[in-house]
């Protein structure tokens, strides 16, 4: 019985449109979108690229213009520097075609007041004056003038401290913050299977449907009917959502990592709790389906909101206030797997996810169990 009930339910559910929509084409629709929306974002925070600055000075044999030329050379060049005159260096920075502007005469800078790199450049100036100030005064106390070599020489010193200036990665994985609204797509497509599972237990209440009448009166156990026909929801949208994150990955090139088995199982799990939820709510019998939709809706998008889908920063919010809740928020316990795997190269965090997931759907398809079966009917 149980199989053949999990066939039935597998060819319903794959006949809706429910399925097909909120659980693949939505995702793939919205991870488009954002993908257009932050492309050029993600690829300007993710890449570390020389920094456009102009530099104006009457002296091209100035020590400054030796670091700036030494710092614009290699492929480990940290400057993309280009001599210009005040007129042409005002109007690229108002243009904001460089970062900055260097007066070499003066040892001076200038830059826009929404610079994500004028630390840098003031870094490389700061640098430089602390170290001219130093040879001036080793050349003072030297007898004689010394030569250009030994000049030089000192000179490369600045170099060495602005090297520190260079990006550093913390970690392997992708840190960008834009990657978080992405793993948010995955707990929102994962939640809203509950609209599938909302619409199977309403086949198994009398008052709902044609098919719950009779399933009410057949001899067979309705934990039989709820976990073939939960298993069989399980395989269906794990695949689809297994679909959707291939075609994130290798057709938009959003980085997740390369722990795919680990990936996998944050999808199935996700998958588990989303149709747990949609269980528990489609075992209320006195609410009607319009009604069980709203509350799924309305209980997915929360929840996802809390986990970053909406605005960025939500869900860290909620951790220095009330971190209990991302403890047990599903679309919390999914994001941060995603972020896990890619950032850590310890699993610690992300078993804990999913064994709490796991837990989780037990606890509701336990109480959706008892709900359906203690529901009584004047007549059918």
């Amino acid at each position: 019985m149980f199989w053949h009930n999990f066939k039935n339910c597998t060819a319903v559910i794959l006949k809706g449109k429910t399925t097909i929509f909120w659980t693949l084409i939505f995702p793939i629709a919205l991870a488009t979108f954002m993908y257009m929306a932050f492309g050029n974002l993600m690829e300007k925070e993710e890449m570390f690229h020389d920094i456009n600055v102009a530099v104006v000075s009457s002296d091209e044999e100035s020590q400054l213009m030796y670091v700036i030329d030494s710092l614009s050379e290699g492929d480990d060049s940290l400057l993309n520097a280009e001599k210009m005159t005040e007129e042409e260096a005002k109007k690229a920075l108002s243009d904001e075609t460089v970062e900055g502007i260097i007066f070499a005469d003066e040892v001076r800078l200038t830059v826009n007041e929404n610079s994500a790199d004028a630390s840098i450049l003031e870094g490389i100036l700061s640098s430089y004056k602390q170290n001219e100030y130093a040879i001036k005064n080793i050349i003072e106390e030297m007898d004689g003038m010394p030569d250009e070599a030994f000049i030089r020489t000192l000179t490369d010193d600045i170099m060495a401290d602005v090297s520190y200036y260079t990006e550093q990665s913390v970690s392997k994985g992708n840190q960008s913050l834009y990657t978080n609204y992405f793993y948010a797509i995955f707990a929102m497509s994962c939640l809203f299977a509950a609209y599938s599972s909302i619409t199977v237990t309403g086949n198994l209440q009398a008052n709902e449907s044609g098919r719950g009448m009779r399933k009410c009166i057949s001899p067979n156990s309705k934990l039989v009917f709820i976990l073939s026909e939960f298993f069989s929801l399980l395989v269906i949208h794990s695949v689809v959502e297994i679909i959707a994150f291939l075609y994130m990955k290798k057709v938009l090139g959003i980085d997740f990592g390369d722990k795919n088995p680990e990936i996998l199982l944050t999808l199935f799990a996700g998958c588990m709790i989303g149709l747990a939820i949609g269980f528990i709510i489609g075992a209320v019998s006195n609410i009607g389906m319009e009604g069980k939709i709203g509350i799924v809706t309305a209980v997915g998008l929360g929840l996802s909101g809390m986990a970053d889908l909406f605005v960025n920063g939500v869900k860290h919010a909620i951790e220095q206030h009330v971190p209990i809740i991302n403890k047990i928020n599903p679309a919390a316990l999914i994001t941060d797997c995603f972020y896990s795997l890619n950032v850590y190269d310890d699993n610690s965090v992300f078993f804990q996810n999913i064994v709490i997931m796991a837990v989780e759907s037990v606890v509701l398809l336990l109480i959706a169990f008892m709900m359906v079966r203690r529901n009584k009917y004047a007549s059918i």
